[in-house]
């Protein structure tokens, strides 16, 4: 395997427990409790920010040198730079839902609760298709060569959550995750 797919790989294991942790707080809301709205709030910006910034334009360069390659393997996989603008825009509808209740605007709770499932639906069944087809798809097709030309393109950035130096603003949510997570694995264990 690639650092290219290795890197890719572990942004997903990343963004999934950032779905997760974003799922049992809206399972929260909908049961009618207050779910922990600085973990909400965390889990947006990272996905109004890392994700599209960084995670998917890496992907698309892989996608556009699997193209090259193999413009049949990449059909199969579809409009990928689409399904990442969908993403983008799933993730701004529900930040903008998630600070309007906030606000303490009226927004039903059906509402937020669809947006959120949306969201999540959408990102879960993106990285599954990802993991199944598209990086199976390009270790198949690329070359060495390929993947040390895309290696070279791609930037460096550290993930601002789970990198090695954290940003300031990701700095509680890091820790109620990994809170979260340890709870999560003492209750089911």
């Amino acid at each position: 395997m690639t650092d290219v797919i290795r890197v890719l790989r572990r942004e997903h294991a990343n963004i999934a427990a950032l779905v997760k942790a974003l799922e049992w707080q809206i399972n929260e809301f909908k049961k009618g409790k207050t779910p922990d709205y600085d973990i909400i709030r965390g889990v947006m910006n990272y996905f109004l920010s890392f994700p599209d910034l960084y995670h998917h334009p890496k992907e698309d360069l892989v996608y556009e040198l699997l193209d090259q390659r193999d413009h049949a393997a990449a059909e199969s996989i579809g409009d990928l730079r689409r399904q990442h603008e969908e993403l983008a825009a799933r993730s701004r509808e529900l930040s903008v839902g998630i600070n309007a209740v906030l606000e303490e605007a009226q927004v039903p709770r059906e509402s937020l609760v669809r947006w959120a499932r949306d969201f999540i639906e959408l990102q879960v069944t993106h990285m599954q298709m990802e993991e199944e087809v598209f990086f199976p798809l390009a270790l198949k097709t690329l070359t060495d060569d390929d993947w040390r030309s895309l290696e070279a393109r791609m930037t460096d950035q550290e993930d601002p959550l789970f990198g090695e130096g954290v940003g300031g603003n990701f700095d509680t949510l890091r820790e109620k995750i990994l809170a979260w997570q340890a709870d999560w694995l003492r209750d089911h264990a």
